[in-house]
Parts: structure tokens; C-alpha cells; sequence
């Protein structure tokens, strides 16, 4: 059975997920992994600069792999990409575009 800290963790990390698709596969993973501190705290500093990253705000996310792939390939440990990245008020105006298009096209 999951531990309830365990189940905290994860349950973070799912919110701050940009991509909510295959939740319970992803708890498999985790579960599986068994994070420590220091892990979960590498994970979640890994998703705040990646979801920064151009592939990822690409075509409105379809390039953000589901989080239990994420886990699987243990994605926390890649190195940022030292290209051309984002500024904070371009990826916020990505952003909105991004919501309004979804808006528009509901």
C-alpha cells in the first residue's frame, strides 16, 4: 500500500504537471520509484525550468510526454537546453494565446 507521504508527493506533482493525461499509470511509476526527498525535490525542480522549454509550449503542449513516460525515462535528470530560451512575459503571452485558441476553438 502507497504511504501517505508518498501519495502527497505524488499528488504535488500531478498538479504541477502541465500535462493531465494518464494519472494512474504515472501513480504506478511513482509508486514503483519510491522517491525520496531529494528525488521529489529534483523533479519538481526539473518540471519549473521544463515547462519553460519550447518543445514543450509547442503546438499548445503536444509535445509533453505523459508523466508516467516522463518518470519511466527518468526525464528529471536531462540538462536544460542552453539555446535561445523563453523570457517569463513571452512564455506568459504563449500561454494565453495558447488558452485562447483552445477557447476559440471549443
Amino acid at each position: 500500500m502507497f504511504d501517505r507521504e508518498v501519495i502527497a508527493d505524488f499528488e504535488t506533482v500531478w498538479r504541477e504537471y502541465p500535462r493531465k493525461v494518464g494519472k494512474g499509470a504515472a501513480r504506478k511509476v511513482w509508486a514503483r520509484l519510491q522517491p525520496d526527498t531529494e528525488m521529489v525535490q529534483k523533479i519538481h525542480d526539473a518540471i519549473a525550468w521544463q515547462r519553460h522549454q519550447p518543445q514543450w509550449l509547442k503546438d499548445h503542449g503536444a509535445f509533453i510526454p505523459h508523466l508516467a513516460t516522463w518518470l519511466n525515462q527518468e526525464r528529471w535528470e536531462d540538462e536544460p537546453f542552453h539555446g535561445p530560451t523563453l523570457s517569463e512575459k513571452s512564455v506568459r503571452m504563449l500561454q494565453t494565446m495558447s488558452q485562447r485558441s483552445t477557447r476559440l476553438l471549443q
